[in-house]
């Protein structure tokens, strides 16, 4: 089974990554084959994004792809003087430029010394069409090696020893911008449409949006999913596109439905003809969309020459209401989110770090577990048998005169309320059948079977579930420390067990 020392890879890798990489190689397995034994569990958004695609679909609008990347300047013909404060919350992309590689003597030398048959006519002449965009920047080492013979070890060190300035390159802004809403990029769907399709055209695409959010919270993402609509026909009014927005949202479950309009109107619609839909939910009246129809300014600096109706329907803010999810960064990534977990399934979380393998195995933990408890109070010096057999002697043994043979808290209960897990004296809460005694004679025998000399096993005092020879999966210990509940474990046990071969 393959563990990799993170740590020890990344220092290795910091003093010289091409070595480090090719070392490591040896660290992957080979030869193994992995079974997948369930159906596999399909991701809420992504659920409900196929959920959004056949309800449009079913209602007639037909599925287009819209351009991901615009200038801003599509920005500003769409929103006019408040263009600025729009892009504000999108993320503008830059480019690395392709730098000017010269090739001096000192630099020749250094090449010769990782690759002395290297022809460097063919190495200037690969940097040449590398700068002129004739080689793909992921394709450069695959050049490097194909065009000179080199290898892929060699390569790697041209680029990182000899030539610094790829490795320092700084990204150069420029005026592409991710599309913030669906909208920025439906005018070219549509301007290349309204001349080859019979009206009404309807359309919708579903995809992500990008915005540059001040921060990611419960109620804020900063790449999102939209499942936005698009109705253009020279009859087209806001009310024919409410009554069709209301038609799907019933196709979702919801059947109070209100529209507010806007009392501020974004740009891109017509005055006054911007609407907030609101469905209710539990009582109380949500916002989860908003409707309009596109501004002839707008339309018209795309060369559009009919009226358009818009709908917009954020799919993670649909998906809180339809799954009853609190919290849009646990719909969305739940790889990242603190798993919930009940008291019951806290306590079975909570496992041996060790056990024994064998029924000989389970019948000395036993043992151990049994004498302790019937001798606890007995005053030391003092030792009583355990088990024995044909190879071995074990025995709880005590030499400090006049302490008990086992500590105070040597039989407390392991036990689970309101999310915290505690000791007790006595059950409580949900039990989890485990007492520190049994936890530790289960380490103890699972030593026992795997040593082969005379052995002492011993626990003083406990401040961790690891003093117990006890575990919890660290999901569960995050869950646990999220909800700012605590693991109390604590207390003096002072036990040792000798074993004895025979």
């Amino acid at each position: 089974m393959a563990t990799f020392d993170t740590g020890e890879i990344k220092s290795k890798a910091k003093n010289n990554f091409t070595d480090a990489w090719i070392a490591t190689a040896k660290l992957i397995p080979t030869e193994t084959k992995i079974s997948l034994t369930k159906k596999g569990k399909p991701h809420l958004v992504r659920e409900l994004i196929q959920k959004s695609r056949q309800i449009l679909l079913n209602l007639g609008f037909d599925e287009v792809e819209n351009l991901t990347l615009l200038p801003d300047s599509d920005v500003v013909k769409q929103y006019g003087p408040e263009a600025r404060v729009i892009l504000d919350r999108a993320f503008y992309l830059a480019e690395l430029p392709r730098p000017d590689i010269g090739l001096s003597e000192k630099r020749i030398s250094q090449i010769k010394e990782i690759s002395p048959e290297i022809d460097i006519e063919k190495l200037q002449t690969t940097f040449r069409n590398y700068k002129k965009g004739e080689i793909e920047s992921d394709n450069l080492i695959e050049e490097l090696i194909a065009g000179l013979g080199i290898t892929d070890y060699q390569a790697t060190e041209l680029l990182d020893k000899v030539f610094p300035e790829i490795r320092e390159l700084q990204p150069v802004p420029s005026n592409k911008t991710l599309r913030s809403h669906m909208t920025a990029t439906w005018f070219h769907t549509l301007a290349a449409l309204q001349d080859k399709a019979s009206f009404p055209v309807a359309l919708f695409s579903v995809g992500p949006r990008y915005r540059n959010e001040q921060r990611e919270d419960a109620r804020h993402l900063r790449v999102h999913h939209s499942a936005s609509i698009v109705v253009m026909d020279p009859e087209m009014s806001l009310d024919a596109g409410s009554a069709i927005t209301k038609d799907i949202m019933q196709q979702y479950g919801f059947s109070d439905i209100k529209f507010e309009t806007k009392i501020a109107t974004s740009k891109y619609y017509a005055p006054g003809q911007e609407q907030e839909l609101f469905v209710k939910h539990k009582g109380t009246w949500l916002e989860i969309a908003d409707i309009g129809m596109y501004s002839p300014v707008a339309l018209a600096n795309f060369e559009i020459k009919y009226p358009v109706f818009n709908a917009g329907f954020g799919i993670e803010r649909l998906g809180m209401l339809i799954y009853e999810i609190d919290d849009v960064r646990k719909l969305a990534y739940p790889q990242f989110s603190v798993t919930e977990y009940s008291d019951e399934e806290i306590a079975k979380s909570i496992t041996y770090i060790a056990s024994p393998q064998t029924a000989r195995g389970q019948k000395i933990a036993q043992a151990i577990e049994e004498t302790a408890r019937k001798h606890k109070d007995e005053i030391a010096p003092c030792e009583f048998l355990a088990w024995k057999d044909k190879s071995i002697e074990v025995k709880v043994v005590e030499t400090e005169a006049g302490k008990r043979l086992i500590g105070p808290a040597g039989f407390n209960e392991i036990c689970v309320a309101n999310g915290a897990i505690y000791s007790d004296i006595v059950p409580s809460g949900i039990h989890t059948g485990i007492n520190y005694m049994r936890a530790i004679a289960m380490g103890a025998a699972a030593a026992i079977e795997s040593s082969t000399d005379k052995l002492t096993y011993q626990v003083k005092g406990i401040k961790h579930l690891s003093d117990l020879n006890l575990q919890i999966p660290e999901a569960v210990r995050q869950h646990i420390e999220g909800q700012r509940k605590k693991i109390k474990v604590g207390g003096a046990v002072f036990v040792a067990i000798e074993v004895k071969k025979l």
